[in-house]
């Protein structure tokens, strides 16, 4: 083999082409400055004149660049050369799914989670950096000549849809093969959208053959929208159970029913690997495989890579192309003028047939020239079950005459079963009818029988089906209504237990002093009578001790406003006696009984003072 060596950006020396696609071809190179392998990919030139693929090949070559895993193929740099764009990348030596698929026709089941695992840890570190790849397939899944896994592409299946060409009127960016039901209907791609491509190559690599087939790309993407992935072992008998399990939740239709993330769909299956029966590891399957670049075309002897012209040469190009294309047009027009009609497609408008029947829409895109298909049904709050939600192209996209326009029809509102909450927490019971898709509002009463704080009533009542986000009325218990407590003042304490106890209230007693109340009757209560509390609450009995006793305080020589002030404090009822003819002093000059003489709460003393 003989090549023309070329140099991009005077560094990365080409050696060989390993392969073409949509988007352009991928090189062997040699980097000349650190002296190592590389992979380049260079983009076709029609893709450098798109300012929406140039701006987001840049923004997601950078983002790619910043992905550092084992299982990801590393992207070096990136640039320009004259008339496209190029990016750098790892040189993985080995081959793809692809070529395996192709040399083996399936993998064993063993071998699929050894496939698998990888690719999904390549994925959950791609997603915790905000990247999703969009276009999980064999062909960007690579084995190295060590077997191991590595994805490729992270960000180009991105930047291709933002450009002019995939945003053409009913076109769709990706493998239709492995294309989600969100993608189909042109919705955003997240973590969940490669969850289902990689379910959906597991399913290929189980059985060999991809979960759908048709005659058209729509036709592929219309099952999609319309049909389940169906268990692996329905056409491969030997696929265990736990495989089929995880390969249907990966390719759930509601990405909502996927797993959430590709860690926790890698951690499902890794409890589908213990087990399964043994099978060659992927090392050995590499060395049976010739290298990617073994096998590819490199029949060519010039390998082309976009130069500058002169001005002289730009020129003469430009008369030679003229002139081919006058001689073109001369012999459409002279030799077949009929046969040149009938070749070019013929173009029409989508109508706008959304809101209205089934029936009516199919007409009239028939009427168009146009092919309906029927897609899933949707729920839909504002459009009538039967009707048309739209259309897909939408109205008014320009398409070939014969095209397939996909209708989504309306299954009218979604009826949910009301969650039984009685009982519930009010907390819970909220969360439940959120999650359940209601709304709620919350009323508030006293009940006998259920505990504050937790619903008492619902309406409408559990297990009713209603529109999904109408309002669900939940009653919350405030506790048992509040019972008026009587005035027990000066009842014995046993008796005013009994009178409390038969009202529903908790009781409890404390003891206190009282010169007026004799010993083992009732003071008062807290809450105090004539109020009123929850039933089942505590109502604290307050029961006399009798009066105080203690020691008569020493007032001799204090004032006589002094002396009564403290002695009545202490509970003595005070009497004063005045000395007369004494000298003018206002003074306590004796206390009857003395000081230190005891005495008891609501005993009468008294005090003599001199006159003032």
């Amino acid at each position: 083999m003989s090549v023309i060596q070329t140099t991009i950006d005077g560094r990365y020396q080409i050696i060989s082409r390993i392969a073409s696609g949509g988007m352009g071809e991928v090189f062997r190179a040699h980097d000349a400055v650190l002296g190592r392998e590389v992979a380049i990919k260079v983009l076709h030139s029609h893709l450098a004149g798109d300012r929406g693929f140039v701006d987001r090949f840049r923004r997601e070559a950078r983002a790619a660049a910043i992905l550092n895993h084992p299982s990801i193929v590393g992207v070096y740099d990136w640039g320009t050369t004259e008339d496209t764009y190029f990016m750098v990348m790892e040189f993985v030596r080995g081959t793809n799914l692809r070529a395996v698929l192709s040399d083996q026709g399936r993998l064993a089941p063993a071998q699929v989670v050894e496939v698998a695992l990888p690719v999904l840890a390549a994925l959950d570190h791609a997603h915790g950096h905000g990247i999703v790849h969009r276009d999980i397939k064999p062909e960007n899944i690579l084995i190295s000549q060590e077997g191991v896994v590595k994805v490729a592409d992270f960000g180009l299946a991105r930047a291709y849809a933002d450009s002019a060409i995939s945003q053409a009127e009913g076109t769709v960016t990706g493998t239709v093969q492995y294309l989600a039901p969100e993608q189909i209907q042109g919705e955003p791609a997240d973590p969940r959208t490669d969850i289902y491509a990689t379910g959906i190559v597991m399913f290929e690599l189980l059985t060999g053959r991809a979960p759908f087939v048709g005659e058209t790309s729509l036709a592929i993407a219309y099952q999609h929208l319309t049909d389940e992935v169906p268990p692996p072992s329905t056409i491969r008998p030997d696929v265990p159970g736990s495989l089929d399990q995880a390969v249907r939740h990966a390719t759930a239709k509601d990405r909502a029913d996927r797993p959430p993330s590709a860690r926790s769909f890698r951690d499902e299956v890794v409890r589908a690997g213990p087990g399964l029966p043994p099978a060659p590891r992927l090392t050995e399957l590499a060395a049976q495989i010739p290298s990617v670049e073994d096998v590819s075309d490199e029949r060519a002897t010039t390998v082309t890579i976009p130069r500058a012209l002169s001005p002289r040469r730009r020129r003469s190009r430009r008369l030679r192309l003229g002139a081919g294309l006058v001689a073109i047009v001369m012999a459409l027009v002279l030799g077949a003028w009929a046969t040149w009609v009938y070749a070019i497609p013929h173009y029409t408008r989508v109508p706008a047939v959304a809101g209205t029947p089934v029936e009516r829409a199919i007409l009239a895109l028939q009427a168009a020239g146009l092919h309906p298909r029927l897609g899933l049904p949707q729920f839909s709050t504002t459009v009538d079950s039967g009707v048309v939600i739209r259309t897909i192209p939408p109205p008014g996209s320009r398409v070939r005459t014969g095209g397939q326009i996909l209708l989504i029809p309306s299954k009218g509102p979604e009826l949910v079963s009301v969650p039984d909450v009685h009982g519930m927490r009010q907390a819970d019971a909220q969360t439940a009818l959120t999650d359940a898709g209601f709304v709620f509002t919350v009323n508030f009463q006293n009940s006998d029988t259920v505990k504050a704080g937790r619903v008492v009533d619902q309406n409408p009542e559990q297990g009713q089906r209603i529109v999904k986000g109408s309002p669900v009325t939940i009653t919350v218990s405030k506790g048992p209504p509040p019972v008026a407590i009587p005035d027990l003042s000066g009842q014995l304490a046993g008796a005013a237990q009994t009178t409390l106890q038969g009202l529903g209230f908790r009781v409890e007693q404390r003891q206190d002093f009282s010169a007026t109340v004799p010993t083992g009757f009732v003071i008062g209560t807290k809450p105090a009578g004539g109020s009123s509390a929850p039933k089942g609450s505590t109502v604290t009995l307050i029961v006399s001790r009798g009066p105080r006793t203690f020691a008569m305080p020493n007032v001799v020589g204090m004032s006589r406003e002094a002396a009564q002030a403290q002695l009545q404090a202490s509970g003595l009822i005070v009497n004063v006696v005045v000395i007369p003819q004494s000298p003018n002093t206002d003074l306590v000059v004796l206390t009857s009984p003395a000081a230190g003489t005891t005495v008891r709460q609501g005993d009468r003393v008294t005090i003599y003072v001199t006159q003032p």
